[in-house]
């Protein structure tokens, strides 16, 4: 084969990867972006959403998003529950409809959109106004649900999915986290189990149980610990109880744990009472009056130094 033929192959062969590459990859990839584009329920960035109002048929809840962080703002200020937040956000900002009814049907009452029983309102960056999302009936086949976005004059059809994301209460949106902390700013643990105190300091990088003295731990048992703390959630919040410390046995709690940082400041402590044959179990912050309640005994498995295990289970 002489050189001309070779390069005149080589010329055809570079411009058809020229083809395929702004054709098939370029042009073909921007249409399927334009396509999902098109095809979703509200065609904006999740990250822009700043506010959300939501009402259903068990309330109107306001969020609020400040420096990262969502809040609810109605019917309680208090820090929302980050990944429940997010689940609607992203249902409405990524999700896509199914289906495009045109024009709009006259009678909306048909569709249970004349008044829907789920309305949705989000602010944020770039939107001059609000964008809303209408929730209405479900189509005949049950998998589906018609909704209105905004004054459009059409109408979509989603999964019945986007219904259930946004059917929440305040409670449902509420961060349930009762000490909120980093782990790595934790350089002292005191707890209390069975009328017995025990203290675990991190000593460079290390996590060594300090008293009772000549007792050993396992460091996993304490890093598991402040972990544990961290992701302690209420089941019940008593903002302004109704009766006395005593009547949670927070008076005399029987257990407690308290977190320090390297300076020997507390971040955090709590103390755990035990109330009724049925066992109730309740906590409490120190330095507030709130009192919340344990869907199950937190102190039971309080880290004890492995001598006393052993005896323990000798015992049994």
């Amino acid at each position: 084969m002489n050189g001309k033929k070779i390069a005149f192959l080589s010329t055809i062969l570079l411009l058809l990867v020229g083809f395929y590459y702004f054709y098939e990859v370029r042009y073909t990839g921007k249409q399927k972006e334009k396509a999902a584009s098109s095809s979703k329920v509200l065609n904006i960035k999740d990250q822009d959403i700043e506010s959300m109002r939501l009402r259903n048929p068990k309330g109107t809840v306001v969020l609020e998003k400040r420096e990262n962080e969502w809040f609810l703002a109605e019917p309680i200020k208090a820090r929302a529950d980050t990944w429940a937040v997010h689940q609607i956000i992203d249902a409405l900002a990524n999700g896509t409809w199914q289906r495009e009814i045109t024009p709009l049907p006259e009678d909306l009452g048909a569709f249970g959109l004349a008044d829907p029983e789920i309305e949705v309102s989000l602010s944020g960056k770039g939107l001059t106004v609000p964008r809303k999302v209408l929730i209405g009936r479900e189509n005949p086949t049950g998998n589906m649900r018609y909704i209105r976005v905004d004054q459009e004059g059409r109408m979509l059809l989603v999964y019945t999915r986007l219904k259930d994301v946004l059917d929440k209460t305040y409670d449902d949106l509420r961060d349930k986290h009762i000490l909120r902390f980093e782990e790595d700013d934790i350089f002292k643990v005191v707890w209390r189990a069975d009328k017995k105190t025990f203290v675990a300091e991190k000593k460079e990088n290390k996590w060594v149980l300090v008293e009772p003295p000549g007792k050993e731990i396992a460091e996993s048992d304490v890093i598991n610990l402040v972990w544990r703390v961290k992701e302690l959630k209420f089941k019940k919040i008593y903002d302004k109880p109704d009766h006395p410390v005593s009547y949670y046995s927070l008076d005399k709690p029987y257990g407690m744990i308290r977190l320090m940082d390297e300076e020997g400041q507390v971040i955090g402590g709590l103390s755990f009472g035990i109330r009724g044959p049925e066992a109730s179990y309740y906590a409490k912050v120190e330095g507030s009056n709130t009192v919340y309640e344990l869907s199950y005994d937190f102190v039971k498995d309080l880290p004890k130094p492995e001598e006393e295990i052993e005896k323990e289970q000798g015992e049994a």
